[in-house]
Order: C-alpha cells, then structure tokens, then sequence
C-alpha cells in the first residue's frame, strides 16, 4: 500500500523565486524572446552531408525535376556555316508551264517585281534576282550569293559543282523557283531549260545531291514541292544502301552521313499547286521566308474586318486608286503600306517588329520542338534559324489560301495555331495604328505616292549597307532621316539606375510611367518612344510566372521573349533581374536558359561599364559556373570577361600599378602591410598577371560581401582545373585584397572562397607558392584555422593542403622560365618593328600608336625578364620549411568538433602521406617494432631506449603516423573509414618495399600469432583488463590540452593498444567480428557465440549501426591522395535558392505547416501541464501507466518534451526509443562506443521542433543523431570527442553533459580537472574552466534561460557555482560542502537546476541527504534526509547504512523523487507525498533466480532503483530496477476521481 504524507502536516511551499532569478521575468524584452525565437543546431547543410556533394545517382534520377541536366548547351564544334548560296530561277517569263493552268488576274509578283512593268523580260528578270538577293542579305550578309536565271542542265551542273568547291565542307542554300516550268515530277526530277529555251529538261534529284554534295539547305518554291521532298529522302537511303552493299557513288564530293544533314523547306505539298490570288506576290513562299515582316503586314491588313475602317487609308493611297487601270483594278484590294525604318535598328518601328518577330518566331518553336530539334535549327546556323523562324510564318499563312508548306525535318502543326501568333497580331495593330495617325495628321502633299517611293528605296538602301544586328542598342548610328519622311524619329539608351540588392531592384517595380520618364543621351535629351507594348507586357507576365507558377518546374513560354529583351537597353534592367530571379530556382533553370542561347548575351555584357548591372551579372555568372565551370573558362579569356569580376573584388584594381616602380607602391591604400620584395613589380600591370578592363577602371566600391563572395567564386571556378586562367588571374592586387577579405569580412562566404580562390591561384605553381610565401599569406590563412565557421576552417586546411609539394616542382621551374624565355624571344620581334617604324616619317597619330605599343611591348619584355629572375631566386628549402609549419598548425584540427573539418584533415594527410610516402615506411616500421618489444614484456627502461633510439623519435612524420592511428578511430563512421584507408595504404607499401618486405612479413605473423594467443586467454568472453584496453591514447594537439595531467606510464601502455588496435583491423584479423556496416541481426547473434572479447577497443554492439548521410562504404583497394570534394558540395550553394524564403519558410509548405503544427502542440502541452501541478501535491504517483521491455538493463532513462517517447540506453551499447502512449518500440540502434565503454549521457537538442538524440559515453565521445523514430531514417549526423583526456577509472562515472538549448552551448566534463564549454554554433572550444578541485566530477547543471550560471557537484562531497561571464580562472563564484560529507564515502548524487517553476536547485549525497541552495547564500537553505536502511553483510557484523541511489526533480512542479529499493515524492519543503516499490517483472524474478542458482549473489530482494526520470512537463515518471530489463512509466493521477491528467 503506498503510504501518504509523512508524521509532520504538509510545510508551506517556497513561493519566492531562487537566485535573484526575478529579474529575468521583469524583462518584458526578454520574455517576448523567450516566446518568438526559436533556436536550432546541428541542421545546417554540413550536418546532413558531411561535405559531400549530392550523388551522380541522384542527379540522374532527379526525382522531383530539380536539375533537368543539358549538357550539351554549348555549340561547339558541330556549329555549321551558311557560307554560299545558290539562287536558280526558272521563270522564263511571258511562258506559262504547260501542265498549270493559271486564272486571270493571277498572282504575277516575283520578288515584288511586277515583270509587266518591263518591255524586256531579260531586264525583269535580272531586277527579281537582285530583288531575290537583296532579300536574303537582310538574313545573312556573310554568305556568298551567285545567281543562275533560267539555267540549262550544263549550267547548273558546272554552278553547283564550283559553289562545292568553294565552300568545302561548310553549307550550302540552293533556292529553286519553278514557277516557270513544269511540276516536279512524282519519281523526283526538277526541270530546266534547253540552250535556246525549247524545251524543258529534268534533272534528277539524285544528280543535284551529287553535284551540290553536302550539307545543304533547300527552297523549293514551285508547284507540287512534296514530291521533291520525299523523293530527296529516297535517294538519301538508296545512297547509304549502296554504302552498305559497297558500291559508295564516287562522283559525290561529300560522304554519305553528311546528306542526312540536309535541310528541305517546300512550298506545298505533292498534289498542291501554288496560290494564284492576285493581290499577292506569286512566290509568297519565299516572301515568307525573306520577307516575313511586310507580307505579314499586307496579309493581316487584307484578313482584317477593319480594312474599310480603321485601315482605309492603308488601301485609298494604292496606285490603282489615282491611276484607274482596268486590268490592274484588282489591286484595289491590295494594301499599299510602308512602314518606316530599319530592319536591323531596333530604334525603328520596322526594327521594332522584326525584334518582335524573331522573339514570337523563336518562342514557338522552343514551345513545340523537342529540345535537340530546336537547337539543330535555330542554334547552329543563323542563316537556318532566319529560315525556319520565318517558315513558322509560311505554315500560318499559307494554309489560309489552300497551300501547305512543308519542311524536312518535319515541324508539327500545332504552330499554326499557337497562342502567341495573336500576340504578333496585336503588335502589328499596334504600329499600323501609330502609322495611321501620323499619316492623317501629315501635312497635305499632291504628292504623297512620291513621298513613300523615296521612303522606301531609303529603306532599301539602308538595308543593303547596314551590318548585322549588334548587342547593345548605342553600338547603332541612328539613320539620318529625309526631309518630309513620316519615319517618326526615336532613341533608345541606357536608363540610369541606382546600385540595389536584387531583391528589391527598381526594375522590378511596376513600369507604369516608363513611357512617361525622359532618357537622357551624353549630347542631346530626347523623349523615348515606343512603337509597341509588347516587351513590356511579357516581361509582367514572366513576373507574375515567377509569382505563381515557378514552383511546378515547367518551362515558362516568356523565356526566350527574355532572351531578346536583353538586347534593349530600356528594359535590359527589369529583364536581368527577372532572369536572375528565375535562375534562382535550381539548376533545372539555368539549364534551360543556357539552352535557349543566354550564354552569348551575358558574356557579351561583362564588356558593359554600367555600375548598376554589377550585381545582376555577378548573380547570373555565379549561376551558370555552379553548373558547368568548364564551358565557359576559354570565353571568359577571349573577351577577357574575367577582369570583370576582377574588378568587383578589387574595385580600385591597377591604381595602384600606375604608380612607378617601386615595390612598396603595392600597398598604397592596401589595409595590408605586408612584406613585398622589390623584385615583384613584374606583377603590377603586364600581361598576363594584370590586364586592364578595355582601358576602363572600376573604382567605386558599389557592391556588397556577398555579391564580392560571387564574383570570387566565379573567377575560383575560371580557374579550377584551368592553368591558363590562374596565370592570367594571378596578381599582387588580388592576392592582397583575397588576404584582407579573409581576415577582415563579416561575411563568411566572402571569407570561404576567398581562401579557396586563394588556393587555387597557386595550385602546381612553384612560383605563385613562392610569391605568395612572401607576401605573408600564409599567417592569414594559418589564424584562419580558428575561424568560427567549420566550412571556412574545412577551405583553409584545403588551401593549405595546396601548399604540399610535388615531386615535379623542378621540372616545373624549368618549363615556366623556357616559357618566359620563349615569349620573351617572341616580343623582341615586333618590338623592333615598332623602333624600325618610329625611325621613318610619320603623322602625329601614327606616332603616338607607334609609341604606344613601343611602351607596352617594353613592358611585356621586363615583365618576362623578372618572371625569370624570379625563378632563379625560388629557394624551394624556404618553401618546405613553410610546409612543415603549415602542418605544425593543421595537427591541433583532429580534435576538432566538426566532422567536416576533421575529414579535410584526413585528405590533408592522404595528400602529405603520397608526396613523403617512404618516411611514413620508417616510421610505421619503427612503431611495429616498439609495440613488439611492449608485447615482450620488456622493462620501462629498455622500452624508452628502444623509442629514443628510433631513427623516427621526435620527427614530424611520426607525430602525423599517431595522429592517423587516432583518426583511424574516429567516431565519425566516414572519417574512420578514410583514416582507416590511409594507414591501409602505407601498410600495403610496407608489405611490397624491397627492403622492409622480408621484416614486415615476420613481424605481421609475429602480431597475428599473438593475437590468436590473446583470443584465446579470453574464449569466455570476459577481457583481463577491459578498461585499461579500451582507451586509446588521445594525444592532443591543441592549446586546450590537459596532457600533463597524464601519467607517462599510463601513456606507454595505452599506447599498444591504439596503434594494435589500428594494425588487427587494417590488417583484417579482426574478419570475423561485427563491423559498422554488418547490420544483419542475425548474422550479428551468429558470430557472437565465437567471437572472443579482445582487449582491443572493436565495437561490441550487435544492433543496427546508424550510418552517416550521403556516404557508402568503397572496397576498392586505397588510393591516394584522396580527392576532396569539398569544393564540389559548396558550389552546391549556389545551386539554392538565395531570393525567396527556404521552404521550411514559405508559408503554406509542407514543411511550413509541420512546425506550425508541432508549436501549436507544444504550447497546449505547456498550457496543460502547468495545471497539474497542484495534482502532482496531492495525486497517486503509484499509478503504473505502462511497462516496456528493453531486452538488456536499462541504465539511463529519458523523456522528450513534447513527443511521446522515451529514450533508454543500456548497460552496453544500445539505444531504444519507445512509444508510451501506444506502448510500443520505434527503433533501436546502437550507440557504437568501443568494448569496455559506456553510454553515460543522454539529451534531447531541437525539441521545439525536430528532435535530436545527444549521446555521451565514457570515452569522451559525443554523438548526435537525427530521424530516431525509425530504424530506417535514424542517421548519425555529429560526432566528435568531448573529452580526449579521460581517464576510465572503476568509480568513473564517464562522460557528463549540459546542454544548453538558447545558448547553443554544450558543457562536458568527467573524469577531468576542467568542464569544457562547447558551442554548437562553432563546433569549437569556447572555453575549458578549470574544476578547482582533484576529485571527480559526479554531476552537472544549469540554468536554461540565461545560461550563465551552472552547477557541479563532485565525489568530495561538494558542489562549485560556477559563472560563465567571469574569466575562466575566476569563474568559480562559490563552494558549498553538503551537510553530510562527515560521513564515508559521501558523493554528490545528482544536482538538478529547475528549468521552470521557482528555479529549485536540488543536490542529493550518496547517503540520502537532500538540500536546497540559493546562489546568493553560503549554507542550504533547506534540507532533508531520505533515510533509506540497507543491511549488508561484512564479516561477522550486520551494518545497516543510509543510501540514495537516483534523485530527480522535476522541472515545474515542486516535486522531488528519490529512490533506492523504494520510490519516494517529495515536495520541495521536505515533506514525504508517497512512497511506492518499483513494480518489477515477473521476468526480473526469473533472471534473479537464476543468477542465485549459478552461485552469484544477486537476489531480488535486495535490487535497487538503477534509474529514474520525470516527464519535463507532465507529471510522469520512469524507473527501472537493477537485474531486470523492463522499464515502468507511472503517471499522477487524481485518487478522488480516479482520473489520469
């Protein structure tokens, strides 16, 4: 019966906040933090990937669409030239083919030429060929144009074989008109004519393949096309039939695969004939294809209802109209409109639609083409892609008059009918609609027919001078305009905007007085006209995609609108933002815009000086070098596009180069002062090591960290893997400005790459090494191993490991000075060109050239001349001495906290291993041989001889071989396993060298028979001395270290251990042991019945081994240098999304309305328990709510805050997390710590939201692991040592932890002389505070809100405060010695700080004394004794003594539980609620009867409690008995209502 309340009535209650703790509570600031802020650690992007970057095999599943990978963006070599084109007519005007019976009026036009016009139909014909050419230069001006008009068979024989052997292998355009003989025919032949024009003669398709040969592209404008079309496929297979039978056509000029490649545009189809409608040209085919702009504009003004209307003016100014002629009164109804401009200036209305045009025409066929198709035609030729982007126009219009075009490759007819085609209609309406209100309000002229002939003959002049089309607007003079032209006059330039963040740049602001603002030219302002609206609208458009649409992942139709909007300067803006927003949302985007074309845009733009595109470019170029680096290194040098963002990262780069020659003008305005030799001017301003940006200097410093931090990671992937770009990036200014960023940047990121770009720079190149050993880097990059940030010290230890010498540096040295020998040899002859030329007359321009490249191939000659002295005084013992200081100050890393950093440590190592792989021989050899001399039993004396006479003792290489035997230890399963695969590696090498091969092999089967013999001493599976064998030998190398506490005798025989422990597993002795990766249960069960207990320190544990993210197990044999792939998993970075809100943010997400979900649940669980705390005075705590098996002996109990779980970990090596409300197991796991440790701490991190579990065993070792509800998520995510100094001892109580949740600090201390305080955010020593105190650490706490003041209590008997804000050597603040230390072996059992409540600070001794402290007060405040009576048997005398084995106090109610046989609830005045035995199984009984029967004392009667825990909020509570497994949760209730709460 559980008894209630003690003798005494209940005491009154503290109700006055400890510790003068109130004046938090006042702090309305503070709460209000305590309320909204949450804090969260360990799930940064290093944690759930250890560095590595994602797996190839994800990528190429790529579930959920995320990267879309298209290699092959870039055309390369496969890039084909239009570079002739053959022009056949086949007219013969006046005669009409006999097999085509044409309508009156009938369609006469050719190439707008009216041949009725002409008296002489030879004058007409030759004007339509030239009309014909003229119209195809507006497509290509490059390509060589020959015309043959009513050709005979021999002609065009003869043409087509000289147009093959002019244009060699690139292509070919072949146009035939045969509107002037007869149909082609169905067995494919085309006609020509006779010498004297009598008859028609056939050509066959097969002979013109063989004459043109290939690859071509071919007009057909005749009638019935189709058959040409097909019949040219036919002959294409019969030649590659007669290839693979062997009779290959000798007379072709091209092999076979290249008519495959041909391209075939037609008229009609096979049984169609071409329109006869008069209104219209007679070739409105090739009109289409040559001139898509005006029969575009003549057809949609003849299909408009508004052609009596709106248009009429359009149709009463035709020459029909002034000149009545019967015959022509069918043009009536043909428009007679102009419309004015350039089709190569985009400033005019003209060039206005045609940009509009190739944008519509461009965006069809990227929306209805496959991908490979689209790029075959409109990215590999431009006289192709004008072709086929004006076909799309051919297959809409066409069809209306009953003609059919068709293409080969065929194009699907959904074309024809594709949306945007309404969007080119309205385009036109637009322009038509500004040009009839000019032309109504032009002043009255008897002329005006006159006015638009000039107009129009000034468009095809200008037409015919213009060049191609440019990138920027301002690259093109505006025409000079007529008097009298109705050309309206407009300007475009560059619209000046401020420098902004991305995320809040103007352009993105809505346009609606664009029209209204002024631009303003260097010369002249003058209003901004725009002829439509068209750019404008699909660039909102595009934004509200990017608002709304951007999460599906499917291509956005404005995309390649974007692409031509970049050519304009008044959008250019607003259009760069919105691109970059859209590359923002993964790699699948950047993909896709590289697709389309952006590459040529944005390189092209690196050339512009405009200070507000900076931070757009940057973000757009850090993009596309995140995905694919290697594409675009040789552009970023032709154009010397690299200097741009030289110039973002140096914004004052090359003053001060302007300076003279001096060296010390190298730190002019330089925050660095660093010790420069004078003979490094040659870095200053000659090629390649400085270049000036086109003569163009950025000086103002108008960017911020992060967008500098893009620009360095941009010239870091120019020059990864690339010896060219790190020549020509390599400058003193640079280097300089990386060196100040480093160590001055509050910006992480800048300071990561930048120390990676550092590295970089110098990589394989003795000379940068050296420059850069001079100028002092290295003291920067060697204090950036304590940078705060791990992935900043993980890119230092990579820097430096860059540092390590190679084998070829000599060689090396010689190929760069005959490099600079020859370059210099090679500028001494223009340079003396120059002289010879400066000697004769020339004009003042000329001179001031002349002299000008006289000063700058001067320049090049000292440069190459320094370079070379520079070489000769490279002193590579200076260059080694720094290596083994860089190493000096890498070793302290392997006790680091971050994982990430040690496994670059590890890489490090590998590469230092590599390079001096026959010292790591020796001195492996020389350890094997000391550890046989220890396993002899040899005496102290002789040992030490043994190791001072080492030709290895005291060298740097032996202190890296013990740092690789800890690592190779580590408790971090991947860097075990790398570790573990280096000193395979130099194992391997020993056993293989010609000289150590024989000793080596001895003294392994030396080892291995020794082994066997200590296997056998333990076949029953008990070790002679398991603690001292467990723990290796932690040597430290860092300042925190507290290796002089450690006895030398202890050093010497832990060493063995270790560096055995090292050899059996690589060595693979230990094969028949469960290893990290045999997870199989019963395999596992199998082999433990043979498996002996070794001393070594193997893992024990038989349960499921959690791996670690993003890592599998190579069997391959060891390879090194290992290759790091750190720099691929930060690139990674800039594959994220920096412009919007992480999804976890982003309201309405899943993830988002998780967490949502789990506060909500979190503050009902707070609002609920807070009222039970008057249960838990007067509730039954008795009540057993549940009972769970834990299969081994619960030893640490641990419930979550708000999920329903607890936590169990067992005498061993196991973890099990179990479901007390649905009384069940989730998972177990093991915890991994080596045989002869234990777990001996366990905390939750994160439990507002996801839980971690945090583990501690007695080795020092802190684990953390995330996903714990299931075996099959459950994943290691942290580990590092704690502790490396403890010392495993019979009463050790192992490793002891505090963790703080709003401080993100975790305290450690055990069996040591200090508590160290870790933070998490670090993952670094923040501090070690000195114990003050010999006697051992039994206990620790804190206070949780503030978290300045904590708590130890120790095996004296004593409890120290201690405050964090003080100095460490200070930090101890007061000393309490407990009530009862009188007594013998009196230790502080538990000290608990409460969390809530009124801030209790319980301690309880081993021998049941309770006691309540305040900080402010010397003596207890209050205390009380659990007077617990255990009889024990000691010779011939019964003694009965006093003892506590567990207390807890809860964390808001005053209850306090102790326990020894019994449970007793306290309040915290000392009154006794209730006292009740631990329920204990039916199966504790059995086990305890059998260990009686067998002779060992252990009888249920005298188990005690061996563990106990509160629920942090309700009022629950869990025990568990020695000698049984299971584990009772009890839960207060009211015995009134019998109700749980």
């Amino acid at each position: 019966m559980p008894v209630t309340y003690g003798s005494e009535p209940p005491r009154g209650l503290n109700a006055e906040m400890r510790h003068g703790f109130e004046e938090q509570y006042k702090s309305e600031q503070f709460l209000q933090t305590l309320a909204e802020e949450f804090y969260f650690y360990f799930d940064d992007k290093r944690h759930k990937t250890n560095g590595n970057p994602t797996p190839e095999e994800v990528k190429q599943r790529d579930a959920d669409g995320y990267y879309q990978p298209i290699t092959d963006w870039k055309i390369t070599k496969d890039r084909q030239k239009t570079v002739s084109a053959a022009l056949l007519l086949c007219l013969n005007l006046g005669v009409d083919p006999p097999d085509v019976t044409k309508t009156h009026p009938c369609a006469r036009v050719e190439a707008w030429v009216d041949p009725l016009n002409f008296q002489d139909s030879k004058k007409a014909i030759e004007q339509i060929g030239k009309n014909l050419q003229s119209q195809y230069e507006t497509l290509s001006l490059r390509t060589r144009y020959k015309q043959s008009l009513d050709p005979c068979v021999e002609d065009v024989k003869r043409f087509c074989n000289s147009l093959r052997r002019t244009s060699k292998n690139d292509q070919i355009l072949f146009h035939y008109n045969g509107h002037g003989v007869p149909q082609p025919t169905p067995s494919g032949e085309i006609w020509v004519f006779n010498r004297g024009y009598t008859q028609y003669i056939p050509v066959s398709l097969y002979d013109l393949q063989t004459w043109l040969g290939a690859p071509c592209i071919f007009v057909w404008d005749c009638n019935s096309a189709g058959n040409i079309v097909t019949n040219f496929q036919k002959f294409i297979q019969k030649r590659i039939k007669d290839d693979e039978e062997g009779n290959h056509d000798t007379a072709a000029p091209s092999p076979t695969a290249a008519y495959t490649e041909c391209f075939q545009l037609a008229s009609c189809r096979s049984n169609e004939l071409l329109l006869m409608v008069p209104e219209l040209p007679a070739d409105l085919f090739t009109c289409c294809l040559t001139c898509p702009i005006e029969i575009s504009v003549r057809v949609f003004l003849m299909q408009s209802s508004l052609r009596h209307t709106k248009y009429k003016i359009f149709f009463e100014n035709s020459i029909s109209e002034r000149h009545p002629d019967p015959k022509n009164s069918y043009r009536a109804n043909a428009p007679n409109v102009h419309i004015p401009g350039m089709l190569s200036d985009r400033r005019t209305p003209l060039g206005e639609l045609n940009w509009i045009f190739t944008a519509i025409t461009d965006t069809i066929a990227w929306t209805c083409l496959p991908r490979p198709l689209f790029k075959k035609l409109f990215r590999h030729d431009l006289m192709i892609a004008a072709l086929f982007r004006n076909f799309l126009l051919a297959k809409r219009i066409m069809p209306w008059y009953n003609c059919h075009p068709i293409s080969d490759p065929e194009l699907p007819d959904s074309i024809i009918t594709h949306s945007l085609w309404k969007s080119w209609d309205f385009a036109m309406d637009e322009v038509l609609s500004k040009l009839v209100v000019d032309l109504k309000n032009a002043p009255p002229s008897s002329d005006l027919e006159t006015q638009l002939v000039l107009q129009q003959q000034e468009v095809l002049q200008n037409q015919k001078s213009s060049s191609l089309t440019k990138m920027n607007g301002n690259d093109q003079q505006q025409a000079q305009q007529k008097p009298g032209s109705i050309r309206p006059q407009s300007k475009f330039s560059a619209t000046n905007l401020s420098t902004m963040s991305l995320a809040n740049h103007p352009a993105l602001q809505k346009h609606t007085t664009s029209r209204k603002s002024s631009v303003h030219l260097q010369q002249q302002p003058q209003q901004q006209q725009q002829f439509t609206g068209f750019f404008e609208q699909n660039l909102t458009a595009f934004e509200l995609w990017l608002k709304y649409m951007s999460n599906v992942r499917n291509p956005p139709e404005q995309l390649p609108i974007v692409l031509q909007v970049l050519l304009s300067q008044v959008h250019r803006i607003r259009a760069l933002v919105l691109l970059s927003r859209f590359l923002d949302l993964g790699p699948w985007a950047v993909y896709l815009s590289l697709s389309i074309g952006i590459f040529p845009y944005v390189l092209k733009l690196l050339q512009s000086p405009a200070p507000e595109l900076k931070p757009i470019l940057v973000f757009i170029w850090a993009r596309i070098m995140c995905i694919d680096y290697k594409n675009t290194q040789t552009e970023l040098i032709k154009e010397k596009g690299y200097m741009y963002f030289v110039n973002v990262i140096v914004p004052d780069f090359g003053l001060l180069s302007s300076s003279a020659g001096s060296a010390s003008s190298f730190n002019n305005n330089n925050p660095l002062t660093m010790a420069t030799p004078t003979n490094t001017k040659f870095m200053r301003q000659d090629h390649p090591y400085t270049q000036q940006f086109n003569g163009q200097l950025y000086h103002s410093n108008d960017t911020t960290d992060e967008q500098k931090a893009m620009a360095v990671f941009v010239l870091s992937s120019f020059v990864r893997d690339f010896p060219l770009g790190q020549k020509y990036c390599f400058t003193i200014e640079l280097v300089n400005k990386l060196c100040y960023y480093t160590s001055n940047s509050d910006i992480p990121l800048l300071r990561q790459w930048s120390i990676i770009l550092l590295g970089l720079l110098y990589i394989d190149n003795p000379l940068h090494k050296w420059v850069v050993m001079n100028l002092g880097v290295f003291n920067q990059l060697l204090a950036s191993l304590n940078d705060p940030v791990p992935e900043v010290r993980t890119a230092t230890v990579m820097t430096l490991k860059h540092f390590i010498s190679s084998a070829d540096d000599t060689d090396n040295i010689l190929r760069l000075q005959q490099d600079f020998e020859k370059q210099y040899q090679q500028l001494q002859v223009p340079l003396q060109q120059v002289l010879n030329s400066l000697h004769q007359r020339q004009n003042q321009q000329q001179q001031q050239h002349l002299e000008q490249q006289q000063v700058k191939l001067e320049q090049q000659l000292a440069t190459c001349q320094i370079m070379q002295n520079q070489l000769e005084n490279i002193d590579l013992k200076r260059l080694k001495g720094q290596e083994i200081n860089i190493l000096v100050a890498v070793l302290p890393l392997i006790d680091d906290g971050s994982s990430l950093v040690r496994k670059e440590v590890i890489i490090y190592f590998s590469q230092l291993v590599y390079r001096y792989s026959s010292f790591f021989l020796v001195v492996a050899f020389n350890e094997l041989t000391e550890d046989m001399v220890q396993l002899e039993g040899l005496d102290a004396d002789s040992v030490k001889m043994t190791e001072t006479q080492s030709v290895s003792h005291g060298s740097i290489f032996s202190t890296v071989w013990k740092a690789l035997l800890i690592l190779s230890s580590d408790p971090y399963l991947e860097n075990r396993h790398l570790a573990e695969k280096v000193v395979d590696y130099i194992l391997l090498e020993l056993s293989s060298h010609k000289d150590l091969c024989e000793p080596f092999t001895r003294l392994e089967r030396y080892l291995y028979q020794k082994n066997s013999k200590l296997n056998s001493a333990n076949r029953m599976g008990f070790s002679s001395n398991p603690v001292q064998a467990a723990k290796p030998k932690m040597t430290s190398f860092g300042n925190n270290s507290t290796k002089k506490n450690t006895r030398e005798d202890d050093n010497a025989s832990l060493k063995s251990g270790l560096s055995l422990g090292a050899l059996f597993r690589n060595l693979g002795f230990n094969e028949n042991r469960p290893t990290n990766f045999d997870n199989d249960s019963s395999k596992s069960k199998k082999n433990k019945t043979n498996t002996p207990i070794s001393l070594l320190g193997t893992s024990h544990g038989t349960s499921f081994v959690p791996p670690t993210p993003r890592y599998k197990k190579i069997t391959e044999p060891p390879k090194l240098p290992f290759q790091s792939t750190f720099l691929d998993y930060c690139r990674e970075y800039f594959q994220e999304p920096q412009m919007r809100k992480p999804e976890a943010d982003e309201v309405g997400s899943v993830e988002y309305n998780a967490k949502v979900w789990r506060r909500n649940r979190n503050e009902n669980i707070i609002n609920e328990t807070q009222r039970q705390k008057k249960l838990s005075l007067c509730g039954d705590w008795s009540n057993k709510l549940v009972t769970f098996d834990n299969k081994t002996q619960p030893k640490l109990l641990r419930f979550t805050q708000f999920e329903d779980h607890v936590a169990v970990a067992d005498d061993r090596d196991n973890i099990t997390l179990f479901d007390w409300d649905e009384n069940k197991m989730l998972s177990r796991f093991s915890n991994s710590n080596p045989f002869g440790t234990k777990i001996t701490d366990l905390k939750f991190i994160n439990e507002d939201d996801s839980t971690l579990l945090m583990t501690g065993s007695s080795d020092g070792i802190i684990k953390i692991f995330k996903d714990i509800n299931s075996n099959s998520s459950v994943e290691l995510i942290a580990a590092w040592r704690g502790l490396t100094e403890m010392l495993l001892t019979p009463r050790s109580n192992g490793l002891l932890t505090e963790w703080h949740q709003m401080r993100g600090a975790l305290l450690a201390t055990g069996d040591v002389k200090i508590i160290r305080i870790w933070d998490a955010h670090t993952e670094t020593v923040e501090v070690d505070i000195p114990a003050k105190t010999s006697s051992l650490v039994t206990s620790l706490t804190s206070d949780q809100l503030a978290g300045n003041i904590f708590v130890a209590g120790f095996a004296d008997g004593t409890l120290r405060v201690y405050d964090r804000r003080i100095d460490a050597r200070d930090s101890m603040v007061r000393r309490w010695r407990s009530a009862s230390t009188g007594r013998a072996n009196c230790w502080i059992n538990n000290v608990h700080m409460q969390r809530g409540g009124y801030r209790e600070l319980v301690s309880g001794t081993s021998n049941g004394v309770v006691e309540l402290w305040d900080i402010r007060h010397q003596d207890a405040v209050h205390s009380f004794v659990d007077e617990n009576e255990n009889s024990h048997q000691t010779g011939d005398h019964k003694q009965n003594t006093t003892t506590l084995t567990s207390l807890q106090v809860h964390e808001h109610a005053p209850i306090i539980a102790t326990s020894s046989k019994q449970i007793k609830i306290w309040t915290t005045s000392g009154d006794l609620l209730t006292n009740f035995r631990n329920a204990q199984n039916s199966l504790g009984h059995n086990v305890a009867n059998t260990l009686a029967a067998t002779g060992i004392t252990s009888y249920s009667s005298n188990s005690f409690i061996s563990s106990m825990t509160f629920h942090p909020h309700r009022m629950m509570l869990a025990a568990s008995n020695s000698h049984d497994s299971h584990v009772n949760i009890y839960k207060c209730v009211n015995p009134t209502l019998n109700q749980i709460y």
